[in-house]
Formats: structure tokens, sequence, C-alpha cells
């Protein structure tokens, strides 16, 4: 590989001496989705939310193109194999945050700081490619959603790509995918294998109805709505471009802070743990955050893909029955296997 300078960790010499061939067996999630415009009411009506979701609010976008999945940590691996210079925000702090759960023996027993209460740990040289820490590795899980992403590291990767991260409101026009007024991308009834939540007491029992206690593979679920969008809900929170404010603190003494959406793993279908998690649902964070459950997708308007392509629009792949993208009718390339879930029709 010329010009290839390898970084000292373990993941990258792994990857480029044995298995660099690997990251391209993911290419297919790279897909885009073309969303058309329109007008929808964005929000929730439920005056108890004090995340700025409430009151019901009018919105409409232009056609754009937005990812079908999160960024996967193949898609990064490429970014950063190519961008060999850039250090991420939690590589430049060197620590990130780590839910305790997801802590090694190895790492528990050198810790200093008691962890026993404690659900999120500063954890020393964690970062995208080590989620846990100095002794992990994303190797066995390149189709899972990249974490430790700071809303920098995501603007930097799509500008890379050629993209832009979506608005607040092409973020959600899409997960509602012409459902309007309902809590769910695929409608009002919840289903727990349609998404990877937290199911259980939080934060020593997880039931794993939904087959994965952290991240799980950005393709496991099948497409959560009409627009065959993947994981708009659940598995990671994804950051927008909107800047964030509460609705009970006025802007002017509110910090910087930015839109993420989708909620994770850590979250909840009612909020008996930490946020709900819904179409409209949000939460605030200041640019420079990164944390174990937070990561992204990519945006690019139509108008500049229009001029660039001669005014055509990307070939749209073929829906499979049960809305699993395939190369063509007999082969299906990307539907990551499922274990135990029934699928709820």
């Amino acid at each position: 590989i010329p010009n290839l300078i390898l970084k000292n960790h373990d993941s990258y010499i792994y990857l480029i001496c044995h298995s660099f061939s690997e990251i391209f067996k993911y290419e297919h999630l790279n897909l885009m989705k073309t969303i058309p415009g329109g007008k929808f009411i964005k929000g929730v009506n439920d005056p108890k939310s004090d995340s700025g979701e409430y009151p019901l609010q009018h919105a409409e976008v232009k056609t754009y193109y937005l990812d079908l999945y999160p960024v996967s940590n193949a898609q990064y691996f490429k970014f950063a194999l190519e961008k060999k210079k850039y250090k991420t925000t939690a590589e430049r702090k060197g620590w990130s945050w780590v839910f305790e759960k997801f802590l090694s023996e190895k790492y528990r027993s050198i810790m200093k700081t008691k962890i026993d209460d404690a659900w999120w740990i500063k954890v020393k040289g964690s970062r995208w490619d080590r989620p846990e820490g100095i002794d992990s590795s994303v190797l066995r899980r390149l189709d899972h959603p990249v974490v430790h992403i700071s809303m920098d590291d995501a603007q930097t990767f799509c500008k890379w790509a050629g993209k832009r991260l979506p608005t607040e409101d092409e973020w959600e026009f899409a997960a509602r995918g012409g459902i309007y007024q309902a809590d769910y991308p695929w409608g009002e009834k919840y289903k727990r294998n349609r998404t990877n939540l937290w199911q259980g007491k939080f934060p020593r029992e997880n039931m794993l109805a939904d087959d994965w206690e952290g991240t799980a593979p950005v393709n496991y679920y099948k497409p959560q709505n009409e627009y065959y969008m993947y994981d708009m809900i659940g598995n990671v929170w994804e950051w927008t471009s909107d800047r964030y404010y509460e609705r009970v603190v006025p802007r002017e003494l509110q910090e910087e802070m930015y839109v993420l959406k989708g909620g994770s793993y850590l979250d909840t279908r009612d909020g008996s743990a930490n946020h709900i998690v819904r179409n409209s649902q949000r939460m605030g964070a200041v640019r420079d955050y990164t944390a174990h459950n937070v990561g992204f997708r990519c945006a690019k308007s139509a108008k500049a893909y229009w001029k660039k392509h001669n005014h055509k629009f990307p070939e749209r792949p073929y829906v499979g029955r049960y809305g699993h993208l395939v190369k063509d009718k007999k082969k299906t390339i990307h539907r990551a296997p499922r274990k135990h879930v029934k699928d709820e029709l």
C-alpha cells in the first residue's frame, strides 16, 4: 500500500498486514437514499418534555440524500487510513466516556477511580478504534456504528466524503418516513425487535430482547420505515448541524451545544432510564463531546448533486420483499445475520 504510514496500534497493523481487504466488504454500507422534500409537523405534544421537542412545530425540507445507515467502523477505517495525520477529538483529549458495564476486568483492575456507583467513566485511551480502552478493538465490529465521535470529527469525515451533517429537520423528516405524528419510524406501536434499546432495570439488568447489549451492526434490524432507513432510532445518538436550546432555560444563558438525535442502546422506550426514544427526541452536547454511544450519519444536498452530475438522480437500489436492499433479485448483499429475534410484521 503506497505511502501508508502505519500507526502504532495493533488494529492498524493487523488490518494492513492480514485483513486490509475486510473493510472493502462493507462498501454497501455507503448507500444513500433520496429523501423527497416536503412539509411536516415536528416535535411531540408532550408538555413534560424539557429537551425542546415540545411544542409541535411546522417545518419544511428540500429534497436531499441521507445515508441509509450510521457511519460504520469500516467506513471510518478508510477515512483514517487516508487522513493519516488527522486525530479525533478523543485522541487529542486522551480519553472518552465509556459506560462502566463494558469495561474489561483487566481495565477495572488498574482503575484508580471507584466505579461501583458510576455509569460513565473517563477511560484513558478510549477512542473510535478502541471503544472500551487500550485493550479493546473494533476488528470484529467493522459493521457496527463508529463511536467516540465528536461533532468536529463527524464534520471532517462528511467533508472528506463529499457530504455534510444533516440538519435536525432533515434527520427527523427521514426518521418519520412519511408517517406523521407517530412516535416511532414504523408507527405508533413499539416493537422491541426493530431497534437497539435498553430493556430491563438500568443499569444492571438488560434482558437483551433485541439481541445486543452494546452497539449492534448497522444493518442488523430490518429497515425502520417506508423510506427503508436503518437505525434512525436506537443503537447510537447521531450528530446534526443545528444548535441545541433547552425549552426551560433562556437561550442567552445556554452554552453552545448541538443537537443529537435518535437515542441509543442505553436509552428506553418509556424514559424509565435515560431518554425516551422516539422520532422527536433530542439531546444537546458541546461539539467536543465524545462517548461510547455517539456516532453520526451524513447527508448531501440534492441541488449540489444535480449540478455535479448533470441533474441525474443516483441509482435507486432494489428493495427486496422484507425491506432489505439487494444487488439483484436473487442475492442479498448486506443484511446482517440475525439471532433469535422474530419479525413483527
